[in-house]
């Protein structure tokens, strides 16, 4: 941890009022303490995952909607809402294939995610679909997951991509007995 975010968990130990908190504070708990914060934020609060998994993403894609419904006319442009559709197809390629994770907390990786996932004219007469969701929500879901009290506290703010909003963390994974022994003694 930074010496900012120590002083931000020092500040937040002392301010919490939940009442097992505070019963764990008042008895020197510290181990207690750390698991505490180390616990899912209740209510979940939603973060951008650095290690979103590429399974995940997969199984959040209907790759049916990239096969276009219209039958081959042989015209210019049933061949170029196919292009659309492959070119979309090798984006989404590019960016999961020989990766078992990839760093959602990154607004271009969201951004490409998305793209690669929403408006592909393959629908009726060239109508676009979203494989990944209605504005690729399926998608976005999937790159994200519930924070850590901790991660909650020292997230550095919110992030939208399409219809989801998640926090940036700015502090990732649990927090130890010596952090909060530090924090808890900053003067």
């Amino acid at each position: 941890m930074t010496p900012e975010q120590l002083q931000t968990l020092h500040a937040a130990i002392f301010a919490e009022t939940d009442p097992g908190f505070v019963e764990l504070r008042q008895s020197g708990a510290t181990g207690a303490m750390a698991e505490w914060y180390s616990s899912p934020a209740d209510p979940t609060y939603l973060v951008w995952r650095t290690d979103a998994r590429t399974a995940d993403i997969l199984d959040a894609i209907a790759f049916d909607k990239y096969t276009p419904t219209d039958p081959p006319d042989g015209t210019a442009t049933w061949t170029n809402r196919v292009l659309a559709a492959q070119t979309k197809q090798l984006n989404l390629q590019i960016f999961l294939q020989g990766r078992e994770t990839v760093d959602a907390s990154k607004a271009t990786v969201r951004a490409g995610l998305r793209d690669a996932v929403i408006q592909v004219p393959t629908g009726a007469s060239g109508a676009n679909v979203s494989p990944g969701g209605s504005s690729g929500v399926n998608v976005m879901t999937a790159c994200t997951r519930p924070a850590l009290r901790i991660e909650k506290l020292l997230a550095i703010g919110q992030a939208t991509t399409g219809s989801v909003t998640a926090a940036l963390m700015g502090y990732e994974g649990m927090v130890s007995n010596e952090e909060l022994i530090q924090a808890l003694y900053l003067s």
